[in-house]
């Protein structure tokens, strides 16, 4: 992690300053300013000895320098240096005005869009041409202060993220009501989502109470309608049984009814009657006969 690197390039002055005190002191923050990779100085800012600075007229410019580099601009720096201030800051070397310009980058990806034009940027960097704006954005991109895009066609740095930078002590009361108004905002939102979530349980609950009562009304009906068709069955096999055994049961037509119906209907007169019993007479006649020869 690019954080982790700064420290790391920080580390070594952390150790000189606890011995480091007066013209030492502000010789430590010199080097530390124009240092490549060091990006970050707050903990180097909290040392003791380099808070003693502030004794003397000579040290507390060495001082306010270092809060510049931690979470200044170049602009601050242009406004406290300025020939009419009497607290002139000590002169910038090239490494340490190409830094402050590389950390300034950072503070105006911040505060918008409308800060990255390259109009704004020349101006407010005092850069001489394009060539040496691009030029220091790329440096910033190597360094991992700024993840950018250069738009020459629209004169505009489009940045994605930035590295973090030191935080001032007048800026931590903004950011605590900052947190604070976002930890008020999530707690409304867990509120609602816990309130939908609460209805869509009630609600799912009576669809289940619905579809249940559903179910128990068919399952009724069902064993309802069941019932009917074995009934209706019953009463269907009971018919059909007596139709069968309407004509021996009930005493009506047998078989030897109508062949006598057929044989005393069809006829048309007595004489057919007769006969037919003369036949019958002799075919038994007959049969007495042959027994009696043999």
């Amino acid at each position: 992690m690019a954080d982790q690197s700064y420290l790391t390039a920080l580390a070594p002055f952390l150790a000189l300053a606890k011995s480091a005190t007066g013209r030492a002191a502000a010789d430590l923050v010199v080097q530390a300013t124009q240092a490549p990779g060091c990006f970050v100085f707050s903990e180097l800012l909290e040392t003791p000895n380099i808070q003693k600075l502030a004794e003397n007229a000579d040290g507390v410019k060495y001082l306010e320098l270092l809060k510049i580099f931690a979470y200044g601009s170049y602009t601050d720096y242009k406004g406290v240096s300025s020939p009419n201030n009497a607290s002139t800051l000590p002169p910038l070397n090239d490494r340490q005005l190409e830094k402050l310009k590389q950390l300034s980058l950072v503070t105006l990806a911040s505060l918008g869009q409308s800060h990255l034009t390259y109009p704004s940027l020349l101006v407010t960097l005092d850069l001489p041409s394009i060539r040496a704006l691009e030029d220091l954005v790329i440096s910033a991109i190597t360094a991992s202060l700024l993840s950018a895009k250069l738009d020459t066609k629209h004169q505009l740095i489009e940045v994605s993220s930035t590295a973090g930078r030191d935080v001032a002590p007048a800026e931590i009361p903004a950011m605590i009501a900052t947190l604070s108004n976002w930890c008020s905002v999530c707690e409304d939102v867990l509120e609602d989502i816990d309130a939908q979530v609460k209805g869509i349980q009630r609600d799912a609950i009576q669809r289940r109470r619905h579809v249940d009562e559903y179910e128990r009304v068919l399952a009724v009906k069902r064993e309802a309608l069941k019932g009917e068709e074995k009934g209706q069955g019953k009463g269907k096999r009971v018919i059909s049984e007596g139709a069968d055994d309407g004509g021996a049961a009930r005493g009506g037509w047998g078989d030897d009814d109508e062949m006598d119906l057929d044989d005393s209907s069809f006829g048309g007169d007595v004489g057919g009657a007769n006969t037919s019993k003369r036949r019958t007479k002799g075919r038994f006649a007959g049969f007495i006969g042959r027994g009696g020869k043999k």
